[in-house]
């Protein structure tokens, strides 16, 4: 967030930072800097988005948990189904299980996704694939599958059943019926 206020001993401290900056960059960077310090010495709060335009808002803990718990979710399912026989796959939908990215539009998961896997090289399995989900209830599916998930660590299941993953399905499946009524 970009601040409305700064108390002078940061203003001066940030100042200085800009001024060590412009004397080590470029030309370019030596009057973005200069400009920086202006501001800040004037106190030209409505320009300060200018002082703090590569500042992106901090991404809350509770995305990056909600994120590791969908992922270990996912990994769960996914080695539980490898592991089914033939004949049991057949029997259930799991496209509807796959994992489906996240809705850019949403808030800040498949950013925070993304960088997880392309630049911090976590959820291998998810590398190259696409992150970014064309619906626009990926969140829904995932918190009620969540539910689930959620139910089988306090009972310490390590893998899932058939009849297992058609409770995840079956969670699926509720959001359709949610939006059809």
């Amino acid at each position: 967030m970009i601040p409305e206020s700064i108390p002078l001993i940061d203003r001066q401290l940030l100042i200085n930072q800009c001024r060590i900056l412009s004397i080590i960059g470029d030309e370019k960077e030596r009057d973005l800097c200069e400009k920086r310090i202006e501001i800040l010495e004037k106190g030209y709060t409505g320009l300060y988005p200018k002082v703090f335009n590569n500042l992106y808002e901090e991404v809350p803990m509770s995305v990056y948990n909600e994120i590791s718990d969908i992922m270990k979710m996912y990994s769960r399912i996914n080695d539980s189904i490898r592991l089914l026989p033939e004949s049991d796959k057949e029997l259930l939908d799991l496209a509807s299980l796959e994992f489906e990215g996240f809705d850019q539009d949403s808030g800040m998961h498949y950013y925070m996704m993304s960088y997880l896997v392309d630049r911090m090289d976590e959820h291998g399995d998810y590398k190259g694939r696409e992150l970014k989900s064309h619906k626009s209830d990926s969140l829904i599916k995932y918190n009620r599958m969540l539910s689930v998930y959620f139910d089988y660590e306090n009972a310490q299941k390590q893998q899932y059943s058939a009849l297992d993953l058609q409770k995840f399905i079956d969670q699926v499946r509720t959001i359709v019926l949610d939006t059809q009524q």
